[in-house]
This record gives structure tokens, sequence and C-alpha cells, in this order.
């Protein structure tokens, strides 16, 4: 989980001509990238992030949490030790659990290294492409996933946050 004292720490790089070392740690490279490159935006850019860096923290905290879970549960864990012939039976019973279609395609790109398409997506699901297409743009939306280039291919895909 990322914290705004280590953001703010890196955003200070920008005195010794490192701008935008905050960006990368808050999850945004090519931003990060841009900034490195022109000194901070020209130093405008660095000045306003100043205000920014909140909510770049919040936002890459809020992506962590939607894909892995809270790291820090409110709610204690109990272990409950149970004979071996109980935790036998229970672990022979098949799962019937139901994945929604965001769980599917988080998976499936994560399970592809990252990267996912259009096509897998609507294989996967077994649904009509516009309503496969809904749901991944609003993944976009929620910032899940994200347009970009298959890095070997340049095909267009949807890759993982």
């Amino acid at each position: 989980m990322t914290n705004n004292s280590v953001a703010y720490i890196l955003w200070c790089g920008w005195l010794f001509g490192l701008g935008g070392l905050h960006r990368f740690y808050t999850g945004k490279p090519v931003s990060g990238m841009i900034w490195l490159l022109t000194w901070g935006f020209f130093g405008i850019g660095q000045i306003i992030d100043l205000a920014l860096i909140p909510g770049m923290v919040d936002e890459k905290n809020r992506k962590y949490q939607m894909l892995y879970g809270n790291p820090n549960p409110v709610t204690p864990q109990i272990v409950i030790n149970m004979p071996d012939e109980i935790t036998n039976f229970s672990k022979s019973l098949p799962e019937n659990k139901v994945k929604s279609d965001i769980q599917i395609i988080l998976q499936l790109a994560k399970d592809n290294g990252g990267y996912v398409s259009m096509a897998d997506c609507a294989i996967a699901i077994d649904k009509p492409v516009a309503e496969v297409k809904k749901t991944v743009e609003h993944l976009c939306k929620e910032g899940l996933l994200e347009i970009d280039n298959h890095p070997e291919t340049g095909a267009v895909v949807y890759r993982l946050m």
C-alpha cells in the first residue's frame, strides 16, 4: 500500500533533477516519464502535484484493494481446528461458486500476463460482444483496465492496472 509521506519524499527528488518520481510510485508511469524528461513538467506540474498527491495515493490504494482485497482486514480471522475426517470431506466437495463477468475478465487478464483482448473476453464470458464491451468499458472507467497495445503484436488490448 502506498502512503502520502513516501510520495512527498519522492516529490522532493525534483530538487535534484528527478521530477515525477512520486508519479511512478502512485502508479502513473506515463506522466511520471513526462515529468522526469521535462523537469517536473517545467516545474508547474510538480508544484500542482503538491495538492494532487493525496488523491493519487488514495486512487492507487483503492485499485489495490479492489484487486487484492484489504491487506489489513478489520474483522479478525478465526481458526478452528477440526478433525481430519471433516476437513477431508469438505475438501472433496465441488466448488459451485459462480463468478461475475468482471471477475472472469480480471482473472483472464491476470492469467494472460496482464493483457486481454475483446475477443478473449467474449469467449470467456460467452455473451454478446456488445454486452462484453459495456463490461470492459465499465472496468476502464473504474481504473482496473486501460486500453493499450500488445507489446509484441501491436494489437489493441486491455491492460490490467
